[in-house]
């Protein structure tokens, strides 16, 4: 199952729970945090480019993917908290951040309690303050305000692969990349590992997001790029926008013909922008 086949898996223990993560190249470090109900597969196309140049760490994120799925509160100080711990269990006093969505969250979340280790950050497609009165689409509001753990968990035990399809044409551009090995990927990854605790605790506890952390993003000091597609039907332009003009100094570029998966759809550009920001003298 790609990219498991091509690069080895490996785990570190962090806090006392499993991470699965991957290791590749060789040059200053990066970590990739994919967003909400993500995996490590979501930097397929960046393992390769960006590993020529940079020694690059892609974990699945505590509650996700292949990483230990805890029956505890996701909350935004848990995921910061997991990320340093991930650093340090690593070996890695600092490093650059990227992160997509709800990761780019988790790197803002570390940039302004630990800024120390944090050296550059590129967000894709997310996080600004507000976030989920930028978000287009019901369904995640409505989950997230909604009082039902259960009704969340029985449609995400009823998600199919029809349903896969759906959800991932929802966030692309381009829907000829839905291919049916892709949506039996992402299927099988959920049925086989997934779990609908943490997903929902996330959503559950995304206030803390803007009480603890978005009210302080004009107090971000780490050089910040930012990555959106133009014609992202879930975080729209106009949140990127948004988050620009928060943090002081960011820079940000807008990619046609693009959705919420900047890196997944448009990796080539996504790669060359990334590897030109983290090389400046």
């Amino acid at each position: 199952m790609e990219p498991f086949d091509r690069y080895p898996l490996q785990f570190v223990s962090v806090n006392e729970h499993r991470t699965a993560y991957i290791r590749h190249g060789d040059g200053p470090p990066a970590v990739l945090l994919h967003g909400y109900a993500g995996a490590i597969w979501n930097w397929e196309h960046q393992i390769e480019p960006l590993g020529r140049r940079l020694t690059i760490y892609i974990p699945d994120v505590l509650g996700q993917g292949l990483s230990d799925k805890p029956k505890t509160a996701y909350t935004p100080a848990l995921y910061v908290e997991w990320l340093r711990g991930f650093l340090k269990a690593v070996g890695l006093e600092r490093a650059a951040l990227i992160g997509h969505s709800m990761g780019a969250g988790l790197a803002l979340g570390l940039a302004l309690t630990h800024p120390d280790c944090v050296d550059r950050l590129i967000l894709i497609s997310g996080f600004p303050k507000g976030v989920l009165d930028h978000v287009h689409g019901p369904y995640l509001r409505f989950f997230a305000r909604a009082g039902s753990g259960l009704l969340f968990g029985l449609a995400y035990c009823l998600l199919g692969r029809r349903h896969f399809r759906k959800f991932l044409s929802g966030i692309v551009w381009d829907r000829s990349l839905i291919t049916p090995a892709v949506v039996e990927r992402a299927y099988r990854l959920r049925k086989q590992y997934g779990r609908s605790q943490p997903l929902w605790s996330s959503l559950k506890h995304v206030e803390e997001w803007e009480t603890h952390y978005a009210s302080r993003l004009t107090s971000v000091t780490a050089p910040t790029l930012l990555v959106w597609g133009r014609d992202d039907p879930f975080l729209p332009q106009s949140a990127g926008e948004t988050l620009h003009r928060t943090i002081p100094g960011s820079h940000l570029v807008v990619l046609p013909d693009t959705g919420h998966l900047p890196m997944w759809e448009r990796p080539d550009a996504v790669n060359r922008f990334i590897l030109e920001f983290l090389t400046l003298s």
